[in-house]
C-alpha cells in the first residue's frame, strides 16, 4: 500500500508541470497566491473574455486593437499571445521559470502599468490634481479586485479630503443623498464609451457646468429662459388687437406695392435688355468693318498724291 502511494505521488509530480502548462497563468499562480486569484476572479479583468466579446471577435476577427487588451502578452508584430483574457502575465509579465525560488514577479509601483489598456482613464488622471500629485491608481483601487480600498466612496475620498466633506457645499449635497463621485466622477453618458475596462466614470475629478446642469438646470439655464418668456408674454399682453390688425394691413399694403413695382420693372427692363443686346451685336459687327474701310482709305491717299505731283516735278528742256 505504501509503495502504491509513492507511485501515485511520483506520477502526479511528473504530470503536474504538463497540467500547469495547459492551464492559464492565473491557475498556476493560484497554487501560491490563492487569495489574490480569488480577488482577480471577481474583477472586470477576469471577465475580459466573455460571450459578448467572443461574439464580436467571431464577427470581426482577431483585431489587434481588441486583442491588445483582451489577451495576455500580445505581440502586435506577430499576432501571438500567451493567454486569452487579462491574466496575471498581463501586468506582471511572463512567468519566470525559477519563480519563486530565485526570481520575483516584480510589478512597477506606478500608474503606467494601467496605461496600456486604460488609456483614456489614464489620460484623464494625468491632467487631474491626483495625477499632478502622483496619487496612483492603486492608492484608491485594490490591486487585484480593482475595487475601491473602502466600500463607502465618500469614506474613500475622506481619507485625503476630510475637511471638504464638512463644508457647506459638500455637506448639503450629502444630505440629499449625493456622494463625492456623483459630481466629481460622473457616469459616462449613454452615448459615450461602453467598454467596461475603459472606466465607467470620469477621472478628471473636476466639476464643470455640465455637471451642475444635471440637477440645477432651472438655476443655470431656465432662469434666463423664464425671463425671456416673461418678456414675450408681457409684449403680447400689451399689444392691442386693433393695432395688430392695422399693422397687418399696413404690411399687406406694402407687400402689394413691392409686387407691383417688381412687375413694372420687368416690363421696362426686358425691352431695354433686348435693345442693349441688339446694339452690342451691331457694334460688334459694324465697328470692325468701319475701321477696316478707314484703314484702306488712309493707305491709298499718299499714293494718289505722289502720282498727281509727278508731272510738275519734271523740268522742261
Amino acid at each position: 500500500m505504501l509503495r502504491l502511494r509513492h507511485v501515485v505521488l511520483i506520477l502526479l509530480a511528473l504530470t503536474l508541470p504538463v497540467w500547469a502548462d495547459e492551464e492559464k497563468a492565473s491557475d498556476r499562480c493560484a497554487l501560491c497566491h490563492e487569495q489574490d486569484t480569488k480577488d482577480w476572479a471577481a474583477s472586470a479583468h477576469a471577465r475580459a473574455v466573455n460571450p459578448e466579446f467572443l461574439a464580436i471577435r467571431k464577427q470581426q476577427g482577431d483585431k489587434w486593437e481588441c486583442l491588445v487588451c483582451h489577451t495576455s502578452q500580445y505581440d502586435r508584430k506577430t499576432g501571438q499571445f500567451s493567454h486569452d483574457g487579462v491574466s496575471c502575465e498581463s501586468c506582471h509579465g511572463p512567468a519566470k521559470e525559477d519563480h519563486p525560488d530565485k526570481e520575483k514577479m516584480a510589478l512597477p509601483v506606478t500608474s503606467d502599468v494601467c496605461q496600456a489598456c486604460h488609456s483614456i482613464t489614464y489620460g484623464e488622471w494625468r491632467v487631474s490634481a491626483h495625477g499632478q500629485k502622483n496619487v496612483r491608481c492603486f492608492d484608491c483601487h485594490k490591486m487585484h479586485s480593482m475595487a475601491l480600498r473602502k466600500d463607502d466612496p465618500d469614506a474613500m475620498c475622506g481619507t485625503c479630503h476630510a475637511e471638504q466633506l464638512k463644508d457647506f457645499t459638500h455637506a448639503t449635497h450629502h444630505a440629499q443623498g449625493l456622494h463625492c463621485i456623483t459630481c466629481h466622477m460622473p457616469q459616462l453618458s449613454p452615448g459615450g464609451l461602453k467598454i467596461e475596462g475603459i472606466g465607467g466614470r470620469g477621472h478628471t475629478f473636476t466639476v464643470g457646468a455640465e455637471t451642475c446642469i444635471r440637477c440645477h438646470r432651472d438655476r443655470v439655464h431656465q432662469n434666463n429662459e423664464a425671463a425671456t418668456l416673461e418678456q414675450e408674454v408681457a409684449q403680447l399682453k400689451a399689444a392691442n388687437p386693433e393695432a395688430l390688425e392695422k399693422k397687418v394691413g399696413s404690411l399687406e399694403e406694402r407687400a402689394n406695392k413691392l409686387h407691383a413695382d417688381l412687375q413694372a420693372n420687368q416690363r421696362v427692363f426686358v425691352p431695354l435688355i433686348a435693345l442693349a443686346f441688339l446694339l452690342g451685336a451691331f457694334c460688334g459687327y459694324a465697328l470692325p468693318h468701319f475701321r477696316g474701310r478707314k484703314r484702306d482709305r488712309d493707305s491709298s491717299a499718299p499714293t494718289d498724291q505722289s502720282t498727281s505731283k509727278q508731272p510738275s516735278d519734271v523740268k522742261k528742256p
